[in-house]
């Protein structure tokens, strides 16, 4: 395995280490996404054709962009943290199904078979 192909599955390892901690619940919708977002900025120089459509993360991302996000939430006002919880919310409603079927899409294309099968998802 070249360098590259090393790197490149090394960034999809995380991706679908980030995938399962969004569908788990170990990560936050917001918070996965971002993490999601890097991940695909990494991936980007090694990039093929056939690689599975992220464009659901850059979408909700869009739809958040103002909004805090991980621990620079801790640096708000609580109440305005509060209210900013409705747009959340609303934003979770709209996007999460397709979020998390995504997240499930990513770990069935990338996840390697040993992963899979500690899963019980292969059959």
């Amino acid at each position: 395995m070249s360098p590259e192909e090393k790197e490149r599955q090394r960034i999809i390892n995380k991706m679908v280490s980030n995938a399962r901690a969004i569908i788990s619940n170990q990560v936050a919708i917001p918070l996965g996404v971002y993490k999601m977002d890097q991940i695909m900025r990494w991936l980007e120089p090694y990039k093929r054709t056939d690689d599975v459509d992220m464009s659901i993360f850059r979408d909700y991302d869009l739809h958040i962009d103002d909004l805090p996000v991980g621990t620079e939430r801790l640096q708000w006002n609580i109440e305005k943290l509060i209210i900013l919880e409705k747009e959340f919310d609303e934003n979770n409603r709209m996007f999460k199904a397709d979020i998390l079927r995504k997240c499930r899409k990513l770990i069935d294309t990338y996840a390697s078979d040993e992963s899979k099968e500690s899963e019980g998802k292969i059959g």
